[in-house]
């Protein structure tokens, strides 16, 4: 084999390394961006609808949709792209005083003849139920709700005849996940619960979301409105907080380290079918590492309000202390919940 041909040879071999390093890279950056998707929301083909404007402008525009203007109040942005690979207009309304997402309205069209009008409506339907799920029909338009919010495809008469599709999405779900990382359901405003054992008899939520505990400071949240770090005052210094979420959002472990005390507690939780807290496992460590306290509490929920969320609870609890035999027992808890109106 001449130098020439094995310096090509090698270049080409070279060149396919270089190849599927690239793939791989590609394929990495994908599989990462979906882990990172956040099922508790309402998504525009997989665009979270909820939080900061800005942030929700920067996805869109990942997504290749480009703003083109903003109305003069600031409330309103206005963005073109495609939607589900045909041209589209994106109206996107904020909250004049948080400035987080309130809604969006896609419009496709003007449409000068009814068959290419009916035979767009049924591709983006066709999609949008795929996406979501089954719509019902409703005094002319299509609806999907489910816990996140709804959206609504219709049609819209101009005043030339023509026709528009529109596309509104209306997210109603919380942007910060406090409360909903606690097991609870909708617009959440206060929890009084008797016989509280694993969270505080008195609890209040923001309309955001967020806990409202003067004593949980330095408060770190992902993109998605989760909670990751955040620091606990207590009467002996303070404890840092981390949060751990699984594939699917659900907390499954809270830890908090107390540098001061020397004492580290974890928080482990396990969930059902219907993503309800079904146990929780506390154990509590020295500075040695050693275990010196666990408590093991098992929910059999009995009684839920309109929203879904408990209102008795049967709490079989088994607590265990460093240099003592084991108890269990059972608690009967019953809460109050009040909601945040429209």
């Amino acid at each position: 084999m001449t130098g020439r041909k094995r310096s090509i040879i090698l270049f080409l071999r070279s060149n396919e390394r270089l190849l599927l390093v690239l793939l791989l890279l590609m394929l990495t950056t994908v599989l990462r961006a979906q882990s990172e998707a956040d099922p508790r929301c309402l998504q525009l083909m997989g665009i979270p609808l909820e939080g900061p404007v800005d942030s929700v402008s920067q996805r869109l525009t990942e997504a290749e949709f480009a703003e083109w203007g903003r109305s003069d109040d600031g409330e309103d942005y206005y963005f073109r792209g495609k939607f589900y690979g045909i041209r589209a207009k994106l109206l996107v309304s904020t909250n004049a005083k948080t400035h987080f997402v309130e809604s969006a309205y896609i419009t496709v069209g003007p449409y000068s003849t009814k068959s290419m009008f009916e035979r767009n409506f049924q591709y983006f339907f066709y999609k949008l139920q795929k996406d979501y799920g089954e719509f019902t029909q409703r005094d002319g338009a299509w609806y999907y709700m489910d816990d996140y919010g709804s959206v609504k495809i219709s049609e819209v008469q101009n005043e030339n005849g023509s026709r528009d599709i529109r596309v509104f999405y209306y997210p109603t779900a919380a942007f910060y996940k406090d409360a909903m990382t606690m097991g609870l359901h909708g617009p959440v405003q206060e929890v009084v619960t008797e016989n509280a054992v694993s969270e505080d008899q008195f609890l209040r939520f923001s309309q955001d979301g967020q806990l409202e505990n003067p004593d949980l400071v330095n408060r770190e949240y992902d993109r998605y409105g989760y909670l990751r770090h955040a620091r606990m005052t207590e009467k002996q210094g303070f404890s840092d907080v981390e949060y751990t979420y699984d594939s699917r959002y659900r907390l499954v472990k809270r830890t908090l380290t107390n540098q001061t005390a020397n004492i580290r507690y974890v928080n482990e939780y396990t969930y059902n079918d219907q993503n309800e807290i079904m146990s929780q496992n506390q154990k509590v460590f020295d500075k040695t590492g050693q275990c010196v306290m666990t408590i093991n509490m098992h929910n059999s929920y009995l009684t839920r309000d309109d929203y879904g969320n408990w209102t008795s609870n049967s709490m079989t609890l088994s607590y265990w202390e460093e240099g003592s035999q084991s108890q269990q027992t059972t608690v009967l808890q019953k809460r109050v919940l009040e909601y945040w109106e429209d």
